[in-house]
């Protein structure tokens, strides 16, 4: 059986650089998959370095043949998600494309 994407949950109100540089470090400790999907439901706010980061991981997930996925953005960060034009970049879908 292979496995073709990881769930991430981020659990906090806020998602800061901290936090996905921990999300950064699951991603690499975990079995190879195919896209890595980071769900931030329960985050009402970002920081522009925890989507900078974010960057920075897919980008070293495309050059190994994988991807990243953001769903569940509300709030202010969907709002700095939006104004910072990272959907190019950092592609986000809906929560309930997840299941």
């Amino acid at each position: 059986m292979t496995i073709h994407e990881i769930a991430i949950v981020h659990e906090a109100e806020r998602f800061s650089h901290r936090d996905a540089s921990r999300i950064f470090d699951i991603a690499m400790r975990s079995r190879p998959v195919r896209t890595v999907v980071i769900d931030l439901n329960c985050a009402g706010e970002a920081t522009t370095s925890a989507f900078a980061h974010l960057v920075l991981l897919r980008r070293y997930l495309l050059r190994r043949g994988r991807d990243l996925r953001i769903i569940g953005l509300r709030d202010r960060a969907a709002h700095l998600y939006e104004i910072n034009r990272l959907a190019s970049v950092l592609p986000s879908e809906p929560a309930l494309q997840a299941a």
